[in-house]
């Protein structure tokens, strides 16, 4: 019995001593004030949002189509070209096609073979070696006719390679160069020098030459009394009216910012090749022609 007492008394203090010094804080039975203090909890309210009034989009106003007027198809004005030392003078290769299209203005020629030639006749054939010369009568894409004389009825055929005509007709067109620069100074200077009194003594547009807009009308032949007056006058000496092939409608154009009107000519004009066609266009501002300009180069007409 009194075993069982101190094993009891024993067990008890060890409970004690444990719950004392060996139990963690918080988690001690019997010395409870040991415990630290229990933290307050925290409850953390979640604050209720805010009704917020229901706004309603309004329908987009309907778009009213706006009425656009369509413009008024100006003609393009050609931006002269820059000045320089001296005129612009195209490669011959431009002129010719590439060597596709020469003018018939350019033969018939002589020229020098540098390749055999077989003519044929209505009795037979003949041939010319290479080195010899015969008669260029036209050329159709690339392709060269030759006659072994001027009047021979005797016919041939060779590429332009096969002949001299090319720098026959390079030399020809280098010779022209300075030729054509030396009469365009002169036309220039002649301008220059005359431009002043033109101007002093000229007088307005009449009624037959324009009409209340200034925009140019024709005449019985169809052709514009003011471009025709612009011509003799020397304004430009390049375009004759005798050399006129067609006369366009004006178009309205802007000309140094303000309405005007654009007239396209079509006529025949000096080149290494004699009278070739081109297109050129006046410039016609408050009844007055005010320029000449080449359409496809977009170079004052001299």
């Amino acid at each position: 019995m009194k075993s069982l007492f101190y094993t009891i008394l024993i067990i008890g203090g060890a409970f004690l001593a444990y719950d004392y010094f060996g139990a963690p804080p918080g988690k001690k039975l019997v010395f409870k004030s040991l415990n630290p203090p229990a933290k307050p909890k925290v409850v953390t309210v979640k604050p209720s949002e805010e009704e917020k009034p229901e706004v309603k989009e309004a329908a987009p106003e309907p778009v009213k189509p706006v009425a656009v007027e369509k413009p008024v198809e100006m003609a393009p004005v050609p931006t002269p070209a820059p000045a320089s030392s001296g005129p612009k003078f195209e490669p011959i290769e431009a002129l010719t096609g590439n060597w596709l299209k020469i003018p018939a203005s350019a033969f018939p020629r002589e020229v020098k073979l540098v390749q055999d030639a077989m003519f044929k006749m209505s009795v037979g054939s003949s041939k010319i070696a290479a080195g010899g010369k015969a008669y260029a009568l036209a050329a159709d894409n690339g392709v060269l006719t030759l006659a072994p004389t001027a009047s021979s009825p005797a016919r041939a055929q060779l590429p332009i390679e096969g002949t001299d005509l090319k720098a026959q007709l390079n030399e020809a067109y280098e010779k022209w160069k300075i030729t054509r620069a030396e009469e365009l100074k002169a036309i220039a200077a002649n301008k220059v020098q005359n431009q002043p009194a033109a101007s002093a003594s000229g007088a307005g547009p009449s009624s037959s030459e324009v009409d209340a807009g200034g925009k140019p009308v024709r005449d019985s032949t169809s052709g514009y009394p003011l471009l025709i007056a612009s011509m003799k006058s020397g304004q430009i000496t390049e375009i004759k009216p005798e050399n006129v092939i067609s006369w366009q409608d004006p178009q309205p154009t802007v000309i140094q910012g303000k309405p005007g009107w654009a007239v396209k000519v079509g006529c025949n004009v000096k080149t290494v090749f004699g009278l070739q066609p081109t297109e050129a266009q006046a410039l016609v501002l408050n009844g007055r022609v005010v320029g000449w300009y080449y359409t496809g180069s977009g170079e004052e007409v001299p």
